[in-house]
């Protein structure tokens, strides 16, 4: 059974606009956070033992998570005030990060710890990505949430540019590894405060503790099943992820050994393109190209529609790193920035489009399922990488992934994806019963078995 949470807030249109500062500022600085992380904790693994394998194992541990507990996420969330659980989140993340980083002070860092710190950042991130998408519908107005989740996007790709150069600086200074450990840390802190700010300004039904564990993930399944864009947009993430994995996770190991030394700088900018300075500029780089896509990301979907802006996305992601592969040069940051604005093309259309499709009182569960299942691969494909780029060579493993990808593209253009309009609200044509067994409340306008509306 579901229980109505109280309203926090009496004017629901101001709060709704003050809400978003605090949303789109905390999540910047903590998505810088995390893309320090991104680029310090392969980095930490690659100078402590050298092999391709390792970084491979590195991406294994931070995302095994969410195939071990995205599920269970979901039930949590529509359990608990989804704000408690954000914060709860960031400040064990500031946690793990200020922990790694005494014990890189104190030279008793070892690989395993970087491994179980990553499962640790993963584990946490799983509850607060799904919490903060499952969050928005009842913090920001309805007709907002395709422009929040676009900055919000736009912020991850700005941190993207900046973040990794950053910490390759950092790290390539006096401060070392300690020093960008310690300002990742800082940076979950800054979110969690910034999150105190945040109401809610409509009602979001919990779910029961009395509701079994079984049944009410069941529920979530049996929606995210029965939802044409949701069921093809999760698919489509899922075999993805698992071809573009191992890219994602050899790109530090690809820069370094095809893209390093290609460029001649001037005297006063050698020190940006060398060792990981050099590497952290290239990833920074082609985010910031890829956030030009971004910015216009709001007024394609309108044009298009979130179905066709997802599969562009996946598309421009192939191609872009085909281009990568192609280049071996410094260059290649250009068509990288493409794959990075096909990232957010399809980040921005996925999770506008779980938001609007699904009934309030699932959408945790909903949204971290269809994260679980959209994600499941990326363990295996970023281990597989690894081993393969050892015994295959790194340039195959792109050329393979890139070229799937683009394969990818072509099949969901024949979807409903393409073919079929997501619609802005949910759009429940089933029966009563089915309603009621999911445990979404049953709309004003009666429906015959068969779906169809009176």
């Amino acid at each position: 059974m579901e229980r109505p949470a109280p309203l926090d807030n009496l004017r629901p249109e101001r709060q709704a606009k003050a809400n978003r500062g605090p949303i789109i500022i905390g999540q910047t600085l903590s998505l810088f956070g995390d893309y320090v992380a991104y680029f310090t904790l392969p980095w930490l693994v690659f100078e402590l033992t050298g092999r391709g394998s390792d970084l491979g194992l590195a991406a294994f541990s931070e995302t095994i998570p969410v195939l071990l507990f995205g599920f269970a996420a979901g039930v949590v969330l529509d359990r608990l005030r989804m704000r408690s659980v954000l914060i709860f989140a960031d400040l064990a993340r500031a946690a793990v990060f200020a922990l790694l980083a005494v014990s890189v002070a104190t030279n008793t860092v070892r690989p395993g710890l970087v491994f179980l710190a990553a499962f640790t950042f993963g584990t946490m991130t799983v509850l607060f990505d799904a919490g903060l998408q499952a969050m928005l519908p009842a913090v920001v107005d309805g007709g907002d949430l395709v422009d929040v989740n676009a900055k919000l996007s736009l912020a991850r790709t700005v941190s993207f540019a900046f973040g990794p150069a950053f910490a390759g600086v950092v790290i390539a200074g006096p401060g070392g590894f300690e020093a960008a450990l310690i300002i990742n840390s800082a940076t979950f802190l800054v979110s969690a405060g910034l999150l105190l700010r945040v109401k809610e300004i409509r009602p979001r039904s919990k779910l029961s503790h009395r509701t079994s564990f079984r049944s009410a993930l069941a529920k979530g399944l049996q929606f995210l099943a029965r939802e044409r864009h949701l069921r093809w947009a999760t698919l489509g993430a899922a075999v993805t992820n698992l071809v573009f994995a191992p890219l994602e996770a050899l790109l530090v190991l690809f820069v370094e050994t095809q893209l390093s030394g290609t460029v001649m700088p001037p005297p006063w900018l050698e020190f940006l393109f060398s060792g990981a300075a050099e590497i952290g500029l290239f990833i920074g780089l082609q985010a910031a190209i890829g956030s030009i896509g971004l910015v216009v990301a709001p007024r394609l979907a309108r044009r298009i529609g979130l179905g066709r802006l997802y599969v562009l996305g996946v598309a421009s992601l192939g191609i872009g790193f085909a281009g990568v592969t192609a280049m071996r040069s410094f260059l290649a940051v250009i068509p990288a920035g493409l794959g990075v604005a096909g990232v957010g093309w399809v980040n921005v259309a996925f999770v506008t489009m779980r938001q609007q499709v699904t009934p309030a009182p699932l959408l945790g569960r909903v949204t971290s399922a269809s994260r679980t299942l959209s994600y499941i691969f990326i363990p295996l494909g970023a281990a597989f990488g690894g081993f393969a780029a050892d015994a295959l060579g790194i340039v195959p493993v792109y050329l393979i992934g890139s070229v799937a990808t683009m394969a990818v593209a072509f099949l969901l253009a024949l979807t409903p994806l393409w073919w079929q309009p997501v619609p802005d609200t949910p759009q429940l044509d089933w029966s009563t019963s089915a309603m009621k067994t999911m445990g979404i409340p049953t709309p004003a306008v009666r429906v015959k078995p068969s779906g169809r509306r009176l």
